[in-house]
């Protein structure tokens, strides 16, 4: 269990360590309970570095700014802190998770993390390390993929997808482990290493899985994947505290992010992502 003392911790290594985008200084905050929310207008967002913020500092900062809000952005180069942020209230809201990965948290940490809206995401796919081609493969190959439990099994659909492994039918397939494998004919050596970490190992295994938005950060293009992940089920959120799910800024959020001009940015910036589902529902 994550304690406050660690949070306290956690949040003094954010600051001292990462860098951050301030758009106004941080003022105090109403000690009225009352209609704090409902009037809050300067938030606090933590993002990915890479293209998450880019996508908050190219548009969302000015576009909310239009709509009378202020944000304040702090890059996190973590996949915990972020969440722990927003569950006790040091962010308003984070980008850099999928949904199953929210889950994940809120299971294990009796969090009160909520799915506000889906962002363009980069796509999740298999890169060349050492080994060039997908007709390398050979005995005993070395894959490196994300450690985590919901990218640990994205990747191993991915390996089952190009035919190196066979998982068992019954398994859990958001919650896969090493002995779910029930065939490995090429006794792939795999290596499960922390996602933000695969593109400095790549070089080092013969192939690597890696998450679009940290190929992004790397500068891996994304036409080097030689293969993608063909399901968008993990297209990633904006997560805010389920308490502020009801506030007015977090409908404006959601409404800025499905707008026409978002769409738009989207299409000119962010070529080849993977959409949100609600857009391929309603294209306009």
């Amino acid at each position: 269990m994550i304690t406050l003392k660690k949070t306290a911790y956690y949040l003094l290594i954010v600051l001292m360590t990462i860098s951050t985008f301030f758009i106004t200084p941080v003022h105090a905050q109403s000690t009225s309970a009352l209609n704090e929310d409902e009037e809050k207008t300067e938030l606090k967002v933590g993002t990915s570095s890479g293209d998450f913020g880019d996508l908050v500092r190219e548009f969302l900062i000015p576009a909310m700014k239009e709509m009378g809000y202020r944000l304040d952005l702090t890059e996190i180069n973590d996949i915990v802190i972020p969440n722990i942020s927003v569950d006790e209230g040091a962010l308003d809201f984070n980008i850099f998770q999928h949904k199953p990965y929210m889950d994940e948290y809120n299971a294990n940490n009796s969090g009160n993390l909520y799915t506000l809206v889906q962002v363009p995401t980069a796509p999740y796919g298999i890169y060349a390390g050492k080994s060039k081609a997908l007709t390398d493969i050979h005995s005993g190959a070395t894959i490196a993929i994300p450690s985590n439990v919901t990218n640990y099994s994205r990747g191993l659909w991915i390996l089952e997808a190009l035919g190196w492994i066979k998982l068992r039918k019954d398994a859990d397939r958001f919650a896969l482990r090493k002995t779910d494998i029930l065939e490995n004919p090429y006794h792939l050596n795999i290596k499960e290493v922390d996602a933000a970490q695969i593109p400095r190992v790549r070089q080092d295994v013969d192939f690597a899985i890696i998450n679009g938005n940290f190929a992004h950060e790397a500068g891996i293009p994304f036409t080097q994947a030689l293969f993608i992940e063909p399901s968008k089920y993990f297209v990633n959120w904006v997560v805010i505290n389920e308490k502020n799910r009801g506030t007015k800024w977090a409908k404006v959020l959601e409404e800025t992010l499905n707008s026409t001009e978002f769409k738009t940015f989207t299409a000119e910036r962010f070529p080849g992502y993977n959409l949100p589902l609600s857009w391929e529902e309603d294209p306009k």
